[in-house]
């Protein structure tokens, strides 16, 4: 969080210090197109864990900032938008729970997420402009590594799944965004709605015999953009 709050920091101080050179956007023209970059923060929703079948009902988890981008493509008309978004998210988390064997098991993924946002512009003075959006997202998990470090070792190892995960999620994304002229920045958050990944591997637990573990998370992502629209 402090890493968060850092780059937070960051982006608003970039922003008083050109916010005096941006021209004002025009909204009244019938398309804007833009860019934005950012970080988010993924949080991890853990919806059902078993080990040999039975629930395990506590565990801790973490995650570590990752970046977040896309390209954007606005549709306006009176005080509403329509913006479509094409981009990519990375993702960085770890799971912990050492009373059942289950030391870390740590995953990265990068996904390409589709959202459709409807916007409506809640305030406009001058250059600056401010509103809220909120709408789907599509995600498709293009790539992920994940790895596991249980009681019986000190070293990770790569996890093999019983079967393929499901590639895609489905999130609800809600918002706010402002313009600074053309300069773009926004806070939105992504709730998932299904579930990202439903995991099934085994583990060693001993040297005789192999432990079968089920894992249903739902990864949901805060995330601060800068951006810029023509």
């Amino acid at each position: 969080m402090k890493r968060f709050a850092t780059v937070i920091c960051v982006m608003l101080s970039l922003v008083l210090a050109t916010q005096a050179q941006v021209k004002e956007l025009n909204v009244s023209k019938r398309f804007n197109w833009g860019i934005r970059l950012g970080v988010n923060a993924p949080l991890v929703d853990i919806r059902h864990l078993t080990l040999d079948g039975n629930k395990i009902d506590e565990s801790d988890s973490e995650s570590s900032l990752g970046l977040t981008g896309s390209f954007i493509g606005r549709y306006n008309f009176k005080k509403n938008y329509i913006q479509l978004e094409v981009g990519m998210h990375q993702s960085h988390t770890r799971l912990y729970n050492p009373d059942y064997g289950l030391n870390k098991i740590s995953s990265s993924s990068y996904a390409i997420d589709v959202p459709i946002l409807y916007g409506y512009n809640i305030t406009k003075h001058g250059p600056f402009l401010m509103n809220l959006f909120v709408g789907p997202r599509v995600s498709y998990i293009c790539n992920e590594t994940s790895s596991i470090s249980n009681n019986t070792s000190t070293s990770s190892r790569n996890l093999l799944y019983d079967e393929k995960p499901n590639s895609f999620s489905f999130y609800a994304v809600g918002g706010l965004s402002t313009t600074i002229g053309h300069l773009y920045i926004d806070f939105r958050y992504a709730y998932c709605i299904k579930n990202s990944k439903d995991q099934s591997f085994k583990i060693d637990l001993d040297s005789t015999q192999p432990g079968q573990v089920k894992l249903s998370r739902a990864v949901n992502e805060l995330s601060i953009s800068i951006g810029y629209l023509w």
